[in-house]
């Protein structure tokens, strides 16, 4: 795998703008390749069904589930509300030579109205107004049979993910994966996802 990256995510924060300012601009979350991305990312290469399946990254960041369901032979659909985030999963697919669709988006109002067997979304639900609309997302978007995994390695502890769920009719199936990062393990909450 390749991936294109910024190369100093800190040169992209206004650190003392955040502590001042409640309304400072969100920094570049995307940017980061996050514990859960990684770990979803392994999932999909080697737990998670792929060939022939119709795939979608919610909030895809960098793209690299997307990516690794790509070359696991899926039909990838990447998406991001970032416009940045959209640009790097672009230029992703093609460091990586596969075919994906990568468009902008925004997860409580997507364009598209496809079914999908994997939703995968990776730490894209760490505050209430994103957990519900995943939940509403995975209502609206999974096959029949599909399956949601949802991988959060920020909120760990949060439970308004799974009752955003319920609240839809879905059910959820806990695990916990673990990932390195920065030289400590850190815990990655999957949730699988189905109806």
């Amino acid at each position: 795998m390749r991936l294109a990256a910024v190369a100093r995510l800190e040169d992209h924060v206004d650190t003392g703008a955040l502590l001042r300012d409640a309304n400072a601009p969100e920094p570049p979350y995307w940017a980061h390749l996050w514990p859960g991305s990684r770990a979803l990312a392994r999932l999909v290469a080697h737990e998670i069904p792929c060939a022939g399946r119709r795939v979608v990254d919610v909030g895809c960041g960098l793209g690299l589930a997307g990516i690794v369901a790509a070359r696991r032979h899926a039909q990838v659909v990447l998406f991001d509300y970032v416009l940045a985030a959209v640009r790097f999963a672009r230029v992703n697919v093609a460091l990586n030579g596969v075919a994906a669709l990568v468009t902008q988006s925004d997860v409580a109002a997507p364009s598209f109205r496809a079914h999908f067997d994997h939703c995968l979304a990776a730490d894209v639900t760490y505050d209430p107004p994103l957990q519900a609309a995943v939940a509403a997302f995975l209502a609206t978007h999974l096959a029949p049979d599909g399956r949601g995994w949802c991988a959060e390695s920020v909120r760990t502890f949060d439970t308004g993910f799974p009752r955003a769920c319920a609240a839809h009719g879905l059910h959820i199936e806990e695990r916990e994966l673990h990932e390195p990062e920065d030289g400590r393990d850190t815990l990655v909450r999957l949730h699988v996802v189905t109806r």
